[in-house]
């Protein structure tokens, strides 16, 4: 009698086990109003309150599906700015809204699903850390030439450019928010040798999508007093990447210039200029330094550090490494200008890129 309960007790068990597999493995589909009816597959990344998987529809089209539960109306408030954002914006790079979707998820809790189109080269931060720039051992180091990096850098300014036309501020330009589009002919990378890397794709890097508007805002804010300016600050510290964030965003930062002066798309100027020094050397200048010996200390990044606005250069071990021309230097310490009434502005570092591209076309001056 006891065996015989055993027995059933085992068998209910196991069918239970095997109806939670397959719910747990089964695909979930989902049907966007106006748009494909797609099925769900496997997790590709999360962030903190996100996750993104794979989807494909009936045509066998794949694209990349972001899920956000949204618990509390301030959370769906957020939730709807930022989609307000993607489909105000227009342009060759910046990640494209194809549909959205709200859900009940229990109790007032909401789950908004977004439907992007499937980016498969990863990210520059991807990218930057398949090169090993921050490695202490040079032989392994895979830069990337100067023309690969103003080619990129120039595509991300485009990114930016089409938020601030659009009226909004992105406030959070990062290596981990550009995307590489790579045409279909080639791998997610920019080539594979016995280190990764084939040099014949070396000379092309992909199209730069920037992405993540979830802490874009409007683009220019009056600081009529001192409480605009801790509304300021304390939504900066909230959405934005400290190692990444401009002066002016840290409480104490507007004393670098005019109190009357506007917060607005210089910001994302300072970022860029973070994230072009990230290309060339894998991080924000703001958390590194170079020892004298040619290896690199990963540091704090404090408010202090960039409010110093000081910039680390890389010792004669490492110069012949990079090899980057004192030009994209200078670019680098005029765009991560302390003072924004002196800082240029995102029309001006555009122009100036576009003109040193230019110049090396034409065959004037060292590039590489």
């Amino acid at each position: 009698m006891i065996q015989e309960i055993l027995n059933f007790l085992f068998a209910l068990a196991k069918k239970i086990s095997n109806l939670i597999s397959q719910f747990l493995n089964r695909s979930q589909t989902l049907h966007f109003e106006h748009g494909p009816t797609v099925t769900i597959h496997q997790k590709i990344a999360e962030g903190g309150f996100s996750y993104i998987y794979t989807a494909t529809d009936s045509l066998g089209r794949s694209y990349a599906l972001k899920r956000m539960m949204c618990n509390d109306d301030e959370m769906m408030e957020a939730c709807r700015k930022e989609v307000d954002v993607h489909r105000n914006v227009r342009g060759d790079h910046v990640l494209h809204l194809y549909n959205v979707k709200y859900t009940p998820a229990g109790g007032n809790a909401m789950m908004c699903y977004m439907l992007f189109p499937l980016i498969t080269g990863g990210s520059l931060r991807d990218e930057v850390n398949k090169r090993k720039l921050l490695s202490d051992d040079l032989g392994i180091i895979r830069t990337m030439k100067e023309r690969q990096v103003l080619t990129l850098f120039k595509g991300v300014l485009k990114g930016v450019k089409s938020l601030h036309d659009a009226g909004y501020a992105h406030c959070d330009v990062k290596l981990e928010n550009v995307l590489l589009d790579l045409p279909s002919a080639k791998s997610n990378s920019f080539g594979d040798d016995e280190m990764g890397f084939s040099m014949s794709q070396l000379r092309e890097p992909g199209k730069p999508i920037l992405m993540d508007f979830g802490s874009a805002r409007q683009l220019v804010i009056q600081l009529k007093d001192r409480r605009t300016v801790l509304r300021v600050t304390e939504e900066a510290s909230q959405n934005s990447t400290i190692s990444y964030r401009a002066p002016e965003l840290f409480d104490g930062g507007c004393r670098h210039g005019s109190l009357e002066a506007d917060i607005d798309g210089k910001i994302d100027v300072w970022s860029c200029g973070c994230l072009l020094y990230g290309l060339m050397y894998g991080t924000s200048p703001f958390e590194m330094e170079f020892r004298n010996d040619g290896s690199v200390r990963i540091v704090d990044c404090t408010h202090l550090r960039i409010l110093g606005g000081k910039i680390p250069k890389p010792p004669a071990k490492r110069v012949s490494v990079y090899q980057y021309s004192p030009l994209i230097h200078d670019l680098v310490e005029w765009i991560l200008t302390v003072d924004r009434t002196e800082r240029p502005t995102l029309d001006d570092v555009m122009d100036r890129v576009e003109s040193m591209l230019t110049q090396r076309s034409s065959g004037v001056g060292s590039f590489v």
